[in-house]
């Protein structure tokens, strides 16, 4: 069941974002258990060689995956370029761009919408 909000903004940085465009066109849906399993795979190798940033960053690959899954949000801020895949739909009450919620997804605390 997703989640409809078009209150929500998720904020990533480019790297993140690119990687999970990447991820999503070859699995061919943000919600898959194969990208999910292979973001895992990456962050433990990264745990493995002591690099903890590259485990944040995939950690923040698989939040987003996950999150932009289950809930339809209005758009996505990239390195702070606005990024709407979905136009706006009639059916939903849109607050302005500056009142909307920006959930950062940095692979380092809990996602909260």
């Amino acid at each position: 069941m997703k989640d409809y909000r078009p209150d929500v903004i998720f904020v990533v940085s480019g790297e993140v974002w690119r990687d999970f465009c990447t991820l999503r066109e070859a699995w061919g849906h943000p919600l898959t258990v194969g990208l999910s399993e292979e973001c895992i795979t990456y962050i433990r190798t990264a745990i493995r060689a002591g690099d903890t940033a590259k485990a944040a960053h995939w950690r923040a690959v698989r939040d987003l995956a996950t999150q932009y899954g289950l809930s339809w949000i209005s758009a996505v801020e990239v390195d702070g370029m606005l990024i709407q895949e979905e136009p706006e739909h009639s059916i939903f009450r849109y607050p302005p761009l500056s009142q909307r919620k920006r959930v950062v997804i940095d692979g380092q605390s809990p996602v909260s919408i």
